[in-house]
């Protein structure tokens, strides 16, 4: 294995002190390429996390201002419903006075339309009796002074009439 190995050296033109030289040129290209772009990369990734971390703290920080608000707007949701609510009860409440003022109105003028319509029927019945009674009185004593061919007094009359007319109320 020396044998291939130093053969492969030696087909490249390559020794020892040659690989030595190109190591150490490495390892000063590593320390120049470290010192030279590992802090500045360093920094830049540094600088990149940061505002990074600040985009992520500010997305948290308005996340947490959407969370606050969505909740003030449900909150001002469900106080709009409950008072929508209530104004809905207020305005069916005072619909239904309204309603029931307006009935208890017509129910009273219905009754005061009866009441004197029956008002006006008793004495509409009471000037029918009157009326009645004394065209009876002028047939009785028409029919009575014919029949008896004498004067009757209006005592004899009115008694003549009582009589009749409750006679004639019995019978309804």
């Amino acid at each position: 294995m020396t044998l291939i190995s130093a053969n492969i050296f030696d087909a490249l033109g390559l020794d020892w002190r040659s690989i030595l030289f190109y190591l150490g040129n490495l390892v000063i290209l590593l320390v120049i390429l470290g010192l030279l772009l590992y802090k500045p990369i360093k920094k830049m990734l540094k600088n990149k996390r940061d505002s990074l971390n600040s985009v992520y703290d500010e997305n948290e920080k308005l996340k947490s201002e959407s969370e606050k608000l969505q909740a003030d707007y449900d909150k001002k949701v469900e106080e709009l419903q409950t008072e929508s609510a209530r104004l809905s009860a207020e305005v069916a409440e005072t619909a239904q006075a309204r309603a029931d003022a307006i009935i208890g109105e017509a129910q009273a003028k219905a009754k005061s339309i009866v009441d004197a319509a029956k008002k006006d029927a008793l004495v509409q019945k009471e000037q029918l009796k009157t009326e009645y009674r004394d065209s009876v009185n002028e047939l009785a004593v028409g029919i009575a002074q014919k029949l008896l061919e004498r004067e009757i007094t209006e005592a004899d009359n009115a008694a003549l009439i009582e009589q009749a007319l409750s006679e004639w109320e019995e019978s309804e």
